[in-house]
């Protein structure tokens, strides 16, 4: 099925800004014993209990301890690369209008149904908040512009990739719809039988769909692109032909059959000449430039960066 495409989140500022906060109180590195159904006395920021379990409890900072184990050193690091990447932009006149940023987000959500599914999936599987995603997209677009600053691309190259890539540009199909899988062509046609008699697609879906990503919605898939790699090719052969309101099956799928209601069509719009242009000048600097992690590098090495505690190097 359609897997959305995932990004690490760059830094993890809360964690750290809390660490710092808290770093002068000790603690030990294990929970602490306390009686049974008896929870200690705060005393100090760093002796919170945060949590218990059993005749265990957890303070904050052996939490914040467990998380600078884990994820202190990377974040860190993210944290010195904000502060590089910041200063070497200025010094070089570089900037990321709002307008760059918003083509990027929308560039981002594609396949989503909206703003708010968009952002509550980076929330669900990022743990990034709306302001977040937008920082991270600013700051990756940053990088990019400084990696390819002093790369030429002529136009002959643009020519040429365009020539040989054109189809890239055109506009794309995207389809919405809900979906029934089941193990055998027979539960299909019954299936399919009690839907011509008039029974509700979605509660058939909740009570027989084996998907268990779109059962609990009442089968419905949400927007994919018509090139999706992730979906069932029976799947989308199928659905390209459809009329909007039309049920088909059985069609055979890796995992059984599947039962198909086409809810909506509608297509991505392409973009200008300008844009296009634009965007193959980028892509094909990108393909010469260093990669993000090698400039990442340089930048930390140019301002020099300097770790003083051996634990978070």
């Amino acid at each position: 099925m359609r897997e959305t495409i995932r990004r690490k989140p760059l830094v993890l500022l809360a964690l750290l800004a809390t660490s710092v906060m808290t770093s002068s109180c000790n603690s030990e590195s294990s929970p602490t014993p306390v009686p049974s159904g008896t929870i200690p006395k705060e005393t100090g920021v760093g002796d919170e209990i945060v949590a218990t379990i059993g005749q265990s409890s957890i303070t904050r900072q052996q939490l914040l301890n467990q998380l600078l184990t884990s994820y202190g050193s990377q974040t860190l690091r993210g944290m010195m690369l904000q502060v590089a990447v910041s200063e070497e932009a200025r010094s070089s006149g570089i900037d990321v209008t709002d307008e760059e940023l918003e083509q990027e987000l929308r560039l981002m959500k594609q396949g989503y149904e909206d703003d708010e599914q968009f952002y509550e999936s980076m929330n669900e599987q990022l743990g990034m908040n709306r302001e977040e995603v937008r920082a991270d997209a600013r700051y990756r677009l940053l990088l990019e512009k400084l990696s390819i600053r002093d790369i030429t691309v002529t136009q002959s190259e643009v020519d040429e990739y365009l020539e040989q890539h054109r189809e890239q540009f055109q506009p794309r199909a995207e389809y919405q719809w809900a979906q029934i899988v089941v193990q055998t062509s027979e539960q299909a046609d019954g299936l399919l039988a009690r839907l011509a008699e008039g029974e509700d697609f979605a509660e058939l879906a909740r009570g027989y769909s084996m998907d268990e990503f779109t059962a609990e919605d009442g089968g419905n898939v949400g927007w994919v692109e018509a090139e999706d790699p992730f979906e069932p090719p029976t799947v989308m052969d199928a659905v390209s032909r459809m009329q909007i309101g039309a049920i088909t099956g059985p069609i055979p799928i890796d995992q059984g059959y599947v039962i198909v209601r086409l809810d909506g069509r509608k297509e991505i719009q392409t973009k200008t000449e300008e844009e296009v242009q634009r965007e193959v000048r980028r892509q094909l600097a990108l393909g010469k430039a260093v990669s993000t992690r090698e400039l990442e590098q340089e930048l930390l090495l140019k301002y020099r960066a300097d770790v003083k505690d051996d634990s978070l190097r």
